[in-house]
């Protein structure tokens, strides 16, 4: 005759299921706590900021809010910000750059180069105020790969895979709820806006 008592868990099983409930309940406060919204906003400001400061190195530029560090010995003038002159006027520099090691195929240099800046300058504005958000994040990730494809193709794992793993994120799942996508998005749909 058999019992219809199920037999008690060993003592390994109990503690695997009281660590596989505490993880489910970390879990659960994670995704609480970094939430998408956030979790877009700083990818979308962290990705923007490497290509707005490579857009600052090809044009001429000014500073905000001037000091003075002293590096061996020599007192270097530095700004803790720097915008671009408007209108934008490309260092020389820059073109020869697209003239030498960043030659393009197909592209003439100077197209090349002001289609490089002006997407460097643009683009990364409407990622981080989140307007045409995943059409500004697709952009880069073409960037990243002509510059991955025909600049720096020793350079994947060292940044550009990072570069396009934030812009994929971005891509598939969106600006989250702080963007102007969000807010545009929820004013244009609107019961009666849509006459």
């Amino acid at each position: 005759m058999t019992s219809s008592n199920p037999v008690a868990p060993s003592q390994p099983a109990r503690m695997f299921a009281t660590l596989h409930r505490l993880h489910g309940k970390a879990a659960f406060l994670a995704e609480r706590l970094v939430a998408h919204d956030l979790l877009s906003l700083f990818m979308r400001i962290t990705i923007a900021g490497v290509f707005w400061r490579s857009f600052l190195t090809k044009v001429e530029t000014f500073g905000v809010w001037r000091y003075v560090e002293v590096i061996n010995d020599f007192e270097i003038e530095k700004f803790h910000i720097r915008l671009p002159e408007l209108p934008l006027e490309m260092k020389a520099t820059t073109l020869a750059q697209f003239r030498g090691d960043f030659t393009l195929p197909l592209l003439p240099a100077e197209l090349a180069a002001w289609m490089a800046t002006l997407g460097e300058f643009i683009l990364p504005i409407l990622l981080v105020i989140g307007l045409f958000t995943r059409f500004a994040a697709a952009g880069l990730l073409v960037m990243t790969l002509v510059i991955q494809i025909f600049v720096f193709p020793d350079a994947w794992w060292a940044s550009h895979a990072l570069w396009a793993a934030m812009l994929l994120f971005i891509i598939g799942r969106g600006p989250g709820r702080l963007s102007l996508d969000h807010l545009l998005g929820a004013v244009l749909t609107k019961p009666g806006m849509a006459k």
